[in-house]
């Protein structure tokens, strides 16, 4: 059994004035790991520049990643002749010419894949992340997430605008350091 120590009253005072929150149970239904905030994007109007503020949220955003993730395409499986001199003959140790399977990364029909399915998951991210309901021009509120992206895009939505909603909605639940990490990946 492990021995939690209590929190002194100085303690958790010095803790309550930072931004940590000391977590003392974990209750089902709860939505403690849930995160929301905003995000500010640019447009311009007539030469004038504005920003347009967006509340955006975490919850349920990386179930919906995970599910999308799991028909991710894959790489067409090929044969290819691997010789011993090679960079990967020598990663495997042959001593002799060997057909291996291997993905084929180059793939064009894969490449096409991979790009629409990462497009879409970073558009469903942006779609479940933006904490505002969506509705058509009669003012009905629209759940189809397909439609949703179709009005989206409709309303002028650009590339650089989509990147930082999507930068802002990961950043929710992402220390600064991480990401200046996983940038430089």
């Amino acid at each position: 059994m492990v021995q939690v120590k209590k929190l002194t009253d100085k303690e958790r005072k010095a803790i309550e004035q930072s931004r940590e929150i000391v977590v003392e149970e974990l209750v089902e239904g709860s939505a403690i790991f849930e995160s929301n905030g905003l995000s500010r994007v640019k447009v311009t109007r007539n030469g004038v520049e504005k920003i347009l503020v967006l509340p955006i949220k975490s919850g349920g955003v990386s179930d919906l990643v995970d599910d999308l993730n799991k028909n991710a395409p894959t790489p067409p499986i090929v044969n290819k002749l691997i010789t011993p001199d090679s960079e990967i003959g020598k990663e495997l140790k042959l001593v002799r010419k060997k057909f291996v399977q291997m993905f084929d990364y180059t793939d064009s029909t894969y490449i096409k894949d991979k790009e629409d399915h990462d497009s879409d998951l970073g558009m469903t991210v942006v779609l479940f992340g933006v904490d505002l309901p969506i509705k058509d021009k009669e003012g009905t509120l629209i759940e189809d997430a397909k439609r949703k992206l179709d009005i989206l895009k409709g309303m002028g939505l650009t590339g650089n605008q989509f990147t930082q909603i999507f930068k802002d909605i990961q950043s929710l639940t992402t220390f600064a350091e991480e990401r200046e990490t996983d940038f430089l990946d």
